[in-house]
């Protein structure tokens, strides 16, 4: 505590010693930091509303805003609630949120756009508000549907100069999409969908006129959509019979290979598939029990005996009569309860009505070998003789291909020039061929530095600094004449010796370049030297 109060009074020591001026100073500097600071402050943490939805109806903006109190967001209304308007930065991932819940409002704004149309609405603005206006009465009078929770239509209508001509001359077209409240809605809905739009559209034909659901289904087909989708179906089936056919000519080939050698194999398969669906129902009875019995007697001797002669699970009138006796019958009838099995089988398309294949197989094959081939290839294909299947096996000699390259000579595999090799070596010859000029040069420099050496100890030619500073004073004491004389002995000597240098320096050079000459000249040297010996 002590060391804080003296702090403060060191403080407050200061400013007392501080101007008037300097204390205005820093009183305002520090109201313009807070003011900075607030004003910042507040700058950070404004909310900008922005406008999430507008011209809402009364339903969607109830839902809306009912979502947005349960998230705690908070929210601005305007244009008598028909507006809603949400922080800035959270208008996009709102809106995100609304579509994963499905929750965006759906209601489509009808004939009530012209409500709010101003006197400087221009034509162009009429037509494009009429197009508006009846999409929107389109869309709720589809979601009014049982079958249907929402609709979205799309128009186009070609342009013209009156908003109501009548003239049909122009197509308009339709594109509905549905999202439907189950998985399917009815035909005869959706035929009732197609005519509410051709007849609120003028001009519009049922085969412009496409619905589809939410997993983009088409729900309205015409003839040339059935033709097409025929002719895909009929391609896809050739696809896959194609597709079966090399699928066993693969199985063929990979299981005969192995025997007669890779390459040698040819197989062709052909089958005739059934696409077509067949649905059967079997219907069996068994163990008939009887369900009723109905038994009567007339006349006045027939006998019970004699009416039972027949069956009694015949299901049918037993009358007996006695010649001797008048109007004697029996009658019996029995109704039997039979057990009812009923079988539904449906028989998906893709079954083997037929298959063939040949196989044809390079070089020659005994009729044994034939045989164990031909019963390879049914075991691997499924071979079935009830189905009238065949199999065919030939060995015959492939022909062979006239080659039409041209024969190339054989060369040598010329290998790789190490370059890398080739400059390391180059590099070494050159330093050693500049390693062996820098040596003779040195050396030849040597020599003559010895041979001025030589010459100057034989002619007494003093060419240093002292021997000028000498030969000067000397000058200075002599006679001129003897000057003269001197200097005329000195050119001599100085010729003599560069002459001699001269002289050497070519016999020198000579010798280099004739070796051979030199050492001839010398053998005879050595040879007089030594006749002269002798003698």
């Amino acid at each position: 505590m002590d060391k804080v109060k003296d702090a403060l009074e060191a403080l407050k020591a200061k400013w007392s010693e501080l101007s008037r001026l300097v204390k205005i100073a820093i009183v305002l500097g520090i109201i313009s930091l807070f003011a900075i600071i607030g004003t910042v402050y507040y700058m950070n943490t404004r909310v900008e509303y922005s406008v999430l939805f507008s011209n809402l109806s009364e339903a969607d903006a109830g839902t809306i805003s009912q979502d947005l109190d349960s998230q705690n967001i908070k929210y601005k209304l305007a244009d008598d609630g028909k507006t809603i308007m949400v922080d800035k930065t959270k208008v996009d991932q709102y809106r995100i949120d609304l579509a994963v819940d499905n929750k965006l409002p759906s209601s489509s704004k009808g004939f009530e756009l012209f409500d709010s149309a101003s006197m400087m609405t221009t034509d162009e603005d009429r037509k494009i508000m009429y197009q508006r206006a009846l999409t929107g009465e389109l869309e709720n009078s589809i979601a009014a549907l049982d079958d249907v929770d929402k609709a979205k239509v799309n128009l186009t209508i070609p342009k013209s100069d009156n908003v109501f001509d009548n003239s049909t001359s122009k197509k308009a077209k339709a594109s509905i999409v549905l999202t439907l409240k189950g998985t399917s809605i009815s035909k005869d809905s959706v035929q009732g969908i197609v005519a509410l739009t051709t007849g609120a559209v003028q001009g519009l034909d049922k085969k412009n006129v496409k619905v589809v659901d939410q997993t983009g289904k088409i729900l309205n087909k015409n003839e040339e959509d059935d033709a097409s989708d025929s002719s895909s179906a009929t391609s896809k089936y050739m696809k896959l019979k194609s597709q079966y056919e090399k699928q066993m000519e693969k199985k063929i080939t990979g299981l005969i290979e192995p025997v007669v050698g890779k390459g040698k194999v040819k197989a062709s398969v052909n089958v005739d598939l059934n696409f077509d669906a067949v649905e059967k129902k079997i219907t069996n009875y068994s163990n008939p029990q009887i369900r009723s019995e109905n038994v009567q007697a007339s006349g006045k001797q027939a006998e019970i005996k004699q009416a039972q002669t027949g069956q009694v699970n015949d299901n049918v009138d037993n009358v007996t009569g006695d010649a001797n006796n008048d109007n004697a019958s029996y009658n019996r009838t029995v109704n039997n309860e039979l057990n009812t099995e009923t079988t539904k089988v449906i028989n998906a398309p893709g079954s083997i009505n037929r298959m063939t294949s040949s196989v044809v197989i390079n070089g020659d094959l005994s009729a044994g070998d034939a045989r164990n081939i031909r019963k390879l290839i049914q075991g691997a294909l499924g071979y079935d003789k009830q189905r009238g299947d065949t199999v065919s096996v030939q060995a015959v000699n492939f022909a062979r291909a006239k080659s039409t390259k041209k024969k190339t000579v054989a060369r040598k595999p010329v290998k790789k020039t190490n370059w890398v090799l080739i400059g390391a070596l180059i590099a070494a010859g050159v330093l050693t061929l500049g390693t062996i000029i820098f040596l003779v040069i040195r050396r030849r420099r040597r020599l003559a530095e010895e041979e001025e050496e030589y010459y100057d100890d034989d002619y007494d030619v003093d060419v240093t600094d002292e021997g000028e500073e000498e030969a000067e004073e000397a000058a200075e004491e002599l006679d001129p004449e003897i000057l003269a004389e001197q200097e005329r002995q000195r050119k001599e000597a100085e010729t003599k010796r560069k002459l001699a240098v001269s002289t050497e320096q070519k016999a020198k050079e000579y010798a280099t370049k004739h070796p051979d000459v030199v050492a001839d000249l010398i053998s005879a040297w050595v040879k007089e030297g030594g006749n002269g010996n002798k003698q």
